[in-house]
C-alpha cells in the first residue's frame, strides 16, 4: 500500500509499505518521475555519502573509515537496531550493491570503541581488490530505500 500525501501532480512517491508504514521514517527524500528517469552514477544529489578514498582506506587493514557525520546522517539512521547494534562486537550487517558492475556484496558497518565509523568484512576483497580501488579515487554510497541496500559507485577514479 503506497501511502498517500497532498502534492502536486508532478510528484509521485515510490516509497511502497507493507502495513501502512511511512516512508518518512528515513532522512530521505522521495524521487519524482523525472528524477528517476535522469538519475545516473554522476548525479551529485543521489551520492550522499562521498569519499576521496585514503591510503589507509586501500590498505591490508581492510576497512573503510567514513566521517561520524556521514554516519550519523545517511548510515545509522537506516541500519536494523542503529548505533546500539553497530557498537556491539559484531556490528550491523548491511547489503551493497555495485552499481557499476551490477554485483550484490555484504560489509559489516561497525562503530569502534574509539568512535571511529567504519565498513568491514569483505571491503578489502570485495571492493578494493576487485574493483583495484586506489587512494585518490572518489566513491559514493547512498541508501536505496526500495531495495533495503547500499549502492556503492566508483565516481572518479584517481588515473
Amino acid at each position: 500500500m503506497a501511502n498517500r500525501m497532498n502534492v502536486t501532480n508532478d510528484f509521485v512517491c515510490v516509497c511502497l509499505s507493507l502495513g501502512g508504514g511511512s516512508c518518512c521514517r528515513f532522512p530521505f527524500r522521495c524521487l519524482t518521475f523525472d528524477h528517476l528517469s535522469t538519475m545516473n552514477k554522476n548525479d551529485d544529489d543521489q551520492w550522499k555519502i562521498k569519499k576521496v578514498l585514503e591510503g589507509s582506506d586501500c590498505g591490508r587493514l581492510g576497512r573503510l573509515l567514513l566521517n561520524k557525520d556521514l554516519a550519523n546522517d545517511f548510515v545509522i539512521p537506516v541500519l536494523m537496531g542503529g548505533a546500539e547494534a553497530a557498537k556491539q562486537k559484531e556490528g550491523v550487517e548491511v547489503q551493497v550493491w555495485d552499481v557499476d558492475t551490477q554485483s550484490l556484496h555484504s560489509l559489516v558497518f561497525k562503530i569502534w570503541s574509539s568512535a571511529q565509523n567504519v565498513f568491514i568484512k569483505t571491503w578489502l576483497s570485495d571492493f578494493v581488490l576487485r574493483r583495484e580501488l586506489k587512494k585518490g579515487d572518489v566513491i559514493g554510497l547512498q541508501w536505496d530505500q526500495a531495495n533495503q541496500r547500499f549502492n556503492f559507485s566508483v565516481l572518479k577514479s584517481s588515473n
